[in-house]
């Protein structure tokens, strides 16, 4: 960390510190990604990590989205515009990061308002029949005061033939500095999908996997249902003294679910041939979220040493609406063809359940560290649960559980060009919710307690070049569907693994995002004891390679080449053993894929702009991919883009 704070990124962290970069034209996630664990900016997405999977697990699922560093209850993904960006914080990003998640953290920020007006706007076209247009404002009405950011999209998605749906949404914010040392920044985005598909899964019955059928949307029109969703708050911050600053936000979410159809082609063998095709219709249903936190952080420096307190209460409040769907099925069913119904069938739907989660957590956490040393941290969240499901004509089930948390980190810099870190913490997490392919189809299973240990070492290779290895073991309880289909909690998983990130610059004007993780993911408990259920959880594979490249002849040459080349590995189908496989699971093939791109930057009547033209999955590899449910699906062929983005 050289001659800077060692408690520099925690106090940053805390206090949510976020670039002031809000234009598109110079957006490039592979030439700014600190690490290779997952960067958002914009429309560019780079690293091994997602929002939807972190070291093989959810952290959508388990409820560690962040904004600004700080807790809001995102049930979903916040609407575009909203965010500039968004990174994953695991490893050494996660070290001083107040309240870590055994899952990992994926944390927003809110689109920069700085002192100047702005306008940057972004049109593409492809993949397929795919279009996107973005804009962007931000206004400055008093100087150093008063500012807004406001900004909307229209796009239409279409990753595979025959699956496009549009969308739109827009977001706006306001930064308000009433006196110094105060800001105020309310927020509120909107988001709709008129109109979206089934995307049909197919579930393998024996040791063989059928041969992949040509990557396109099957499903008919009336499979299409709707999605509103939309979020607003408020996030204050305060700078009390010299030491002490009060943080807070308040925030809601809203999500209208029209109904969503999945299709499922239940017990399908190597011919493509599947005993039930079966459609199942969610009903409507509402899913509303009031959440929150308010931190008190404060910095003390005492001659070598600096000390860092964080004292923080938050909350949350759902209601979700599930269950009831309705069920139409046909026998002995080809996959890979158009043989669906024409119309509609008639739904009969059952008794729909609400569950209703109420949920405080007081936590303090204490870091003590000594300047280009390192610190030691050490951190206790005590939490009030308590989920209640409501369903007519039956006693309402409640659960609850108070426990309590430990978490502890620790990071050494014996050099300028070391560090090394550990950690472990432990938390109270959402279970995964049971897919439309279940009996139990959207029931959430209560809370589950889940920990993680955790180590490595960053060394700067050159000042531009940053290597990081280190190793992870998450653990949890692990649900899955059993052999009568129900979703239920079959044992316990554990992720060992390690991974590895090297960012930087390899020589000159050759910037990489490269990033591998080797897991020995495992499932241990009663059904792996009596060989209902095989050693591997389905859909977790043991090897993954992303790497972004980005070359640039000079700094200010105007043409730039891109690419990226992803490695993913075999994966179990289902949680079934198999004799003709020796006892063991069916696995997915691994696959690999290439995308090649280019960057112009140029000017349009003096504003500064970039054309940029992708090609992605050049050598058209379409392999099987494997959910966590064992469901099957084709990654999308190869594709073609090309977007303008201009800055006014």
């Amino acid at each position: 960390m050289g001659k800077l704070s060692v408690l520099g990124l925690a106090a940053a962290l805390a206090l949510g510190a976020a670039s002031a970069h809000a234009q598109r034209a110079e957006e490039n996630a592979a030439r700014v990604a600190g690490d290779a664990f997952g960067t958002n900016i914009g429309n560019e997405k780079v690293g091994l990590y997602t929002q939807t999977d972190i070291r093989g697990f959810s952290p959508v699922s388990a409820g560690n989205l962040r904004l600004d560093g700080m807790y809001v209850d995102f049930r979903t993904p916040p609407p575009p515009h909203m965010p500039a960006g968004s990174q994953v914080r695991v490893g050494l990003t996660a070290q001083s990061y107040p309240f870590p998640a055994p899952t990992g953290i994926v944390d927003f920020s809110l689109r920069p308002i700085g002192d100047k007006s702005y306008l940057t706007t972004l049109v593409q076209v492809g993949p397929n029949s795919a279009y996107d247009i973005k804009a962007d404002t931000g206004v400055v009405m008093i100087p150093g005061r008063l500012g807004g950011a406001l900004g909307f999209s229209a796009k239409r998605d279409e990753e595979q033939p025959r699956d496009g749906f549009n969308s739109f949404g827009w977001a706006t914010s306001l930064r308000w500095r009433p006196a110094d040392g105060v800001e105020v920044r309310p927020y509120a985005g909107f988001y709709e999908r008129p109109r979206k598909k089934a995307a049909a899964m197919v579930f393998a019955a024996g040791p063989r996997l059928p041969d992949e059928p040509e990557s396109i949307n099957y499903d008919p029109d009336w499979t299409a249902s709707k999605l509103r969703g939309q979020m607003y708050g408020v996030v204050v911050q305060a700078r009390l003294s010299n030491a002490w600053t009060a943080r807070g936000i308040l925030g809601g979410m809203e999500v209208d679910d029209g109904g969503a159809v999945s299709d499922s082609y239940l017990n399908t063998d190597a011919n493509g041939l599947a005993a039930t095709r079966r459609f199942s219709n969610q009903q409507q249903f509402e899913s509303d979220s009031t959440s929150g936190e308010a931190r008190l952080t404060g910095l003390f420096r005492r001659g070598q040493f600096e000390h860092l307190l964080h004292l923080s209460v938050r909350g949350r409040d759902v209601s979700r609406d599930y269950g009831g769907s309705a069920q139409v099925s046909f026998n002995n069913v080809q996959i890979g063809q158009f043989n669906a119904p024409s119309a509609e069938p008639t739904w009969v739907y059952g008794l729909q359940s609400n569950e209703r989660i109420r949920q405080w957590t007081g936590g303090v956490n204490y870091l003590l560290g000594r300047r280009e040393l390192g610190n030691i941290g050490i951190g206790l969240q005590q939490v009030d649960y308590r989920k209640t499901i409501r369903t007519p004509g039956r006693p309402n089930s409640i659960r609850i559980d108070r426990p309590r948390f430990w978490n502890g980190s620790v990071s050494l810099t014996p050099t300028r060009s070391l560090a090394l870190y550990g950690a472990f913490a432990k938390g109270l997490e959402e279970a995964p919710v049971a897919p439309e392919v279940a009996v139990n189809a959207q029931e959430a299973p209560p809370a589950i307690r889940t920990k993680q240990q955790e180590f490595g070492a960053r060394y700067i290779v050159t000042p531009r070049l940053r290597l990081v290895l280190g190793y992870f073991n998450v653990e949890k309880p692990y649900f899955n569907l059993d052999p009568a289909r129900n979703w239920r909690e079959l044992g316990v998983e554990r992720h060992r693994g390690l991974e590895a990130s090297l960012t930087g610059e390899i020589f000159p004007g050759f910037n990489v995002v490269a990033g591998y993780v080797h897991m020995k993911p495992r499932v241990s408990g009663e059904a792996v004891r009596l060989g209902l259920i095989g050693p591997e959880p389905v859909g977790q594979p043991r090897d993954t390679v992303r790497m972004n490249f980005d070359y640039r002849l000079t700094p200010t040459h105007p043409l730039s080449f891109e690419g990226a080349i992803n490695y993913f590995g075999a994966r179990p189908v289902s949680a079934r053993v198999f004799a003709a496989l020796g006892d063991r699971q069916l696995q997915s093939d691994p696959y690999s894929t290439l995308d090649l791109g280019l960057r112009y930057r140029f000017t349009i009547d003096g504003r500064r702009s970039t054309l940029r033209l992708q090609a992605i999955n050049v050598f058209d590899a379409q392999r099987w991919v494997v959910s966590t449910s064992g469901g099957l699906g084709i990654n999308p062929p190869r594709r073609y883009a090309a977007s303008l983005a201009t800055d006014f």
